[in-house]
């Protein structure tokens, strides 16, 4: 009997020590895998690092060509734009080539027109229109005047003869180089009074000459002409001989 109470008991030992050998290696199993997991597991985090850095480099890159494909189609709409305007440029600049070519003439036209107007004229402030005339033509031959500027001081000669039209005026000037004191009624008449106010006359349109005038009411009304002019006098009807020679 204590035979087989120490062979069990030795063999419950034996059979202890196997098992506890398993459970130690099994263990080291688990642990090993479990390490193996972890490994693997960092292995996938890094993995799923990476493929959020890729996932977001694409979103970026993605947008990025969406943006430039934009930028693109709208650049491609300004420089068809822009073509178009150079074309619109190229045709202006054609067409005011093409505009100055036909208006250096007409501004040609213009000035010898004034300057007939002027010869065609009575003859006061001679002078001082034929120089403005002759400013005109030299104007017309400078390269440093724009086209436009000449046109303007062009159409300011025709205003400034049309304004003679519409006013009086009184002045001094020469007849065969001696002063008078002159009397214009815009274009309809033209009288002269010496420095002296002995001699008075006016400028017969059809004979194109002085007429002397000797009449003391003509003379009377060139003097109150005179002074309404110079704005010494307030306006008041004046009674002139004009190209007849009735009442001088």
């Amino acid at each position: 009997m204590n035979w087989l109470l120490k062979i069990g008991f030795f063999s419950i030992l034996f059979i202890s020590s196997i098992m506890a050998d398993e459970i130690d290696k099994s263990m080291n199993i688990i642990e090993n895998t479990n390490n193996k997991l972890k490994t693997y597991q960092k292995k996938i985090d890094n993995l799923d690092e990476k493929t959020q850095e890729i996932l977001s480099v694409y979103k970026y890159t993605n947008a990025e060509l969406k943006n430039s494909r934009i930028y693109n189609n709208q650049l491609r709409k300004i420089l068809s734009s822009q073509e178009n305007e150079l074309k619109n440029i190229d045709q202006q600049l054609i067409d005011i080539e093409n505009t100055q070519k036909n208006i250096f003439p007409l501004m040609l036209k213009m000035v010898e027109s004034l300057e007939q107007l002027v010869k065609m004229d009575m003859p006061f402030l001679l002078e001082e229109r034929t120089n403005r005339i002759e400013k005109l033509k030299t104007s017309l031959d400078k390269s440093d005047i724009k086209t436009a500027e000449k046109y303007r001081i062009i159409l300011e000669a025709f205003k400034i003869e049309y304004d003679y039209s519409n006013n009086i005026e009184t002045y001094q000037d020469k007849i065969d180089n001696k002063t008078y004191n002159f009397l214009r009624l815009g274009r309809t008449a033209l009288y002269y009074q010496s420095l002296d106010l002995k001699e008075y006359g006016y400028w017969n349109k059809q004979t194109k000459s002085w007429v002397k005038i000797d009449n003391s009411d003509a003379k009377s009304n060139i003097r109150k002409g005179i002074k309404i002019a110079k704005k010494h006098q307030n306006v008041d009807l004046l009674n002139l001989p004009f190209l007849t020679k009735k009442g001088m």
